[in-house]
């Protein structure tokens, strides 16, 4: 969730802008003029191995990444590099396949209660760090406390969690005091990875410690120099579990000798370090999206998942919006497909239906309220303005960030909507952290808020679009007892009607206006085998010869 800026969701990075399109189309023409076929362009699912032939053991995969992860510590750093780098690494108890279901890894199996308030993990026989001490019930307790007290994802759990006990050395019990979905959670969280006990110890202010940086997964760093590159080496302790490579869940087979991650910060240089052979996998800009799909040297995963771009509406008495029908009024206003196709690449975004705008993850998808959040009625949002009290001349404050300008972007056009109709209303942008800091310290100050969130929420607690944004006088009070009722539900069933409950009141509340889901996406060169850049996971990934 938007709380803080390093809860800031990793995927985000993507959305940045660099030079015009127009430039870019232009470059685009050139390559198109000069007979350049379409680059292969892959939705990702999962890894892929069938048409590369079979596989290779050895060699180097150079991936771009751009900045410093600092730590690997994902608990305490939530940087996008961090996430990456360190499923390599370690492992959790519980995580996602490629349809974002939970799937065992550390765990051999897990029981609930009854009641719902215990979850039991057994852990896998003979499962080794990679330094060769074995993993215990003890790593998994300290693991898993530090997460809760420190990861923003826990933070939905931490309210209902009573104990996090070792029974044995293969047995762990988190006990909690009301029902709570804590696999999806938990599996969703790169933060619920598994570390030594002493390492977990020894952390400070920044996280693990960068030499204690030992796991259970398929990879291990080999060496790390500040600000230049990181490289890891395969793991020959890895114990793998059972079932097929799948998202980050099922046997992981390391094929390569070395993963090296380049650290360059300059977007420009990424196409051109493709082009060249400088490192073989990377995230390009939106605006280099066209560019990489008609080069027949590259290759393109669109993955999966996405981010919801939204606006807030403030539900403070000091804004128009604390009044239902001034919510109504802009959802009924906003052209969220004029938004979405303002974007420019159309690969890379889609509809949204409300606050679930996953179709992805089966399991917290929901249609309810779909018909409001796709309503489109400007003349009536003027009668609904003036109802609510709007007068005239007043106007709408709005802010964002300066970091991510299609947020911006899409203000600009919802001001131009508005000023159709009659209504007057400005932009403020800000860095993050002094938007963050407007939003929770002068709640009366503003009135519209553009930021975006994970369109694949483990449980519907952790989203904005359920639960508001801090401080945004979103009625919460009555929203608890749905989520507490999604958590007691025992069967299928019974979860996706509590999930429909949910979705239903903030359709009908809006803490948010959502507009459109924005996806990334990895480009890659043909040498590199068994991948379709799902989750820049490089698992049963190998070099062709």
């Amino acid at each position: 969730m938007m709380n803080t800026p390093s809860n800031y969701p990793p995927r985000s990075r993507h959305q940045k802008r660099g030079r015009s399109r127009r430039a870019m189309a232009a470059v685009a023409a050139v390559l198109v003029a000069a007979g350049l076929t379409t680059a292969c362009t892959s939705e990702a699912t999962g890894t892929k191995g069938g048409d590369d032939g079979k596989p290779v053991k050895g060699g180097n995969l150079t991936v771009r990444i751009a900045q410093d992860p600092g730590s690997l510590d994902a608990v305490k750093n939530t940087n996008a590099g961090v996430t990456y780098i360190s499923h390599e690494i370690f492992e959790q108890l519980i995580t996602i396949d490629k349809d974002y279901q939970p799937k065992p890894v550390l765990a051999e199996s897990y029981t609930k209660s009854d009641d719902g308030l215990a979850y039991t993990f057994t852990l896998r026989k003979g499962i080794t760090f990679s330094d060769g001490s074995p993993l215990k019930a003890a790593d998994v307790v300290a693991s898993l406390k530090y997460w809760v007290e420190n990861g923003s994802y826990a933070q939905s759990l931490k309210p209902v969690l009573g104990k996090i006990t070792a029974k044995d050395d293969a047995t762990v019990e988190v006990a909690l005091k009301q029902p709570f979905n804590l696999i999806a959670l938990m599996a969703a969280s790169a933060g619920a990875e598994i570390h030594r006990a002493a390492d977990i110890a020894a952390s400070g202010p920044t996280g693990i410690p960068a030499d204690r940086n030992v796991g259970t997964g398929p990879y291990k760093v080999k060496s790390w120099t500040k600000g230049q590159q990181l490289v890891l080496e395969r793991n020959t302790k890895y114990q793998p579990p059972q079932g097929p490579s799948s998202g980050y869940s099922g046997a992981k087979r390391a094929f390569l000798d070395t993963i090296t991650y380049k650290i360059v910060a300059d977007e420009d240089a990424v196409l051109n370090g493709l082009k060249t052979g400088l490192w073989d996998v990377a995230e390009p800009s939106h605006d280099q999206y066209d560019q990489i799909k008609g080069d027949s040297q590259l290759e393109i995963g669109v993955e999966a998942a996405a981010n919801v771009q939204y606006v807030s509406l403030n539900h403070n008495s000091g804004s128009i919006f604390s009044k239902a029908q001034a919510r109504d009024a802009m959802n009924l206003l906003i052209d969220k497909k004029a938004v979405m196709d303002a974007q420019g690449v159309p690969d890379l975004v889609a509809p949204s239906n409300g606050a679930f705008a996953t179709t992805t993850n089966k399991g917290m998808y929901s249609d309810a309220g779909k018909a409001k959040w796709e309503q489109h009625n400007p003349e009536q949002a003027k009668q609904l303005f003036a109802a609510a009290g709007l007068k005239p001349g007043q106007t709408i404050r709005m802010i964002t960030t300066d970091e991510f300008p299609q947020f911006k972007d899409a203000l600009l056009i919802i001001q131009n909507q508005l000023k159709k109709i009659g209504i007057k209303s400005s932009i403020e942008s800000y860095d993050f952290a002094t938007l963050i800091g407007k939003k929770n310290n002068q709640p009366n100050s503003w009135d519209v808020l553009a930021l975006m969130d994970d369109a694949n929420p483990p449980v519907p607690s952790y989203t904005d679009n359920v639960n508001g944004l801090d401080n945004s006088g979103y009625p919460r009070d009555k929203l608890a007892p749905l989520l507490e009722a999604y958590n007691r539900a025992k069967t299928p069933q019974e979860q996706k009607t509590t999930l429909d409950a949910v979705q239903s009141f903030t359709s009908q509340n809006l803490p948010t206006i959502t507009l459109y889901m924005a996806k990334s996406y990895v480009a890659y060169r043909p040498k590199v085998a068994g991948y379709d850049g799902w989750g820049m996971e490089f698992a049963d990934v190998w070099m062709k010869k």
